[in-house]
C-alpha cells in the first residue's frame, strides 16, 4: 500500500515540474485580471488576434474585470460579458488599478517635480561654481524679500543638494567662507555649518555712535 501512495506522490511531482516551466514562462496564464491602460481609455475587444478595425467587438471600460483564457507574448483571450475575444495583454493587471483621476493627478505631481528639478538644475548651472575660498568671517542676517518665506541652507553649494534647514528673515549667521554666488555660513545657535546663496544674506552694520566732545 505505501509503495503504490510513494508511485502515485512521484507521479504527481513529475506532473508538476512539467508544467512548471510553462507557467513561469509566463505561456499561459487563467484568472481575473483588470483592464488597466495607460491613458484611461477603453480596451478594444477583437474577435481575432489582429488590430484590425472590423474585429472589434466592444470596447471594455477602464477598471473592468474580465477573465483571462490564455495568452501569448502579446494577445490575451478572455471572457467578458459570455462572449470569448482577444485584448492586447499589456493593457491588463493583476491589481484593480486606482481611478484614472487618481492615477492622472499623481503623474502631473510627479511632472511637476520633474519640471521643478530641471529648473533648479538650470538655475544652478549659471551660479558660479567656483570652489568656496575661505574669508575672515564677518555677520550676516538672512533676508527674505518676496521670493520666499524663509532661506534655504543647503548640504553643499548646489540648489539640487539637501536643504538642511530653512531661516526667517533677520536670523543672524557667520559667513567663513564664500564665492560670487555661494557662502559657507555657521549657524551658532544650532552649532550648524552649511551654504546658503549670497542673496539671501546681508551684511550686519554696526553704526559707530558720535560723541560730542
Amino acid at each position: 500500500m505505501y509503495r503504490r501512495f510513494g508511485a502515485f506522490l512521484l507521479l504527481i511531482i513529475c506532473c508538476l515540474l512539467a508544467v512548471s516551466p510553462a507557467l513561469a514562462a509566463g505561456e499561459m496564464q487563467q484568472g481575473s485580471m483588470y483592464v488597466n491602460t495607460a491613458n484611461g481609455k477603453a480596451l478594444r475587444f477583437r474577435s481575432s488576434k489582429s488590430t484590425s478595425a472590423d474585429n472589434v467587438l466592444t470596447e471594455i471600460p477602464y477598471g473592468t474585470k474580465v477573465y483571462v483564457l490564455s495568452w501569448d507574448s502579446t494577445w490575451a483571450r478572455i471572457r467578458y460579458n459570455s462572449a470569448v475575444g482577444y485584448v492586447v495583454k499589456k493593457h491588463l493587471s493583476i491589481g484593480r488599478p486606482e481611478a484614472y483621476a487618481e492615477v492622472t493627478a499623481q503623474r502631473e505631481a510627479e511632472k511637476a517635480e520633474k519640471q521643478k528639478l530641471q529648473e533648479l538644475r538650470q538655475a544652478n548651472a549659471k551660479l558660479d561654481q567656483s570652489r568656496v575660498k575661505k574669508v575672515a568671517a564677518y555677520d550676516v542676517t538672512v533676508v527674505t524679500g518676496v521670493r520666499e518665506l524663509k532661506a534655504k541652507m543647503y548640504q553643499k553649494a548646489n540648489l539640487t543638494a539637501t536643504v538642511t534647514a530653512e531661516y526667517e528673515e533677520g536670523f543672524p549667521l557667520v559667513i567663513q567662507a564664500q564665492n560670487k554666488s555661494w557662502a559657507q555660513v555657521y549657524d551658532g545657535a544650532a552649532d550648524t555649518t552649511g551654504y546658503m546663496l549670497l542673496e539671501d544674506l546681508v551684511i550686519d552694520i554696526v553704526e559707530d555712535e558720535l560723541l560730542e566732545d
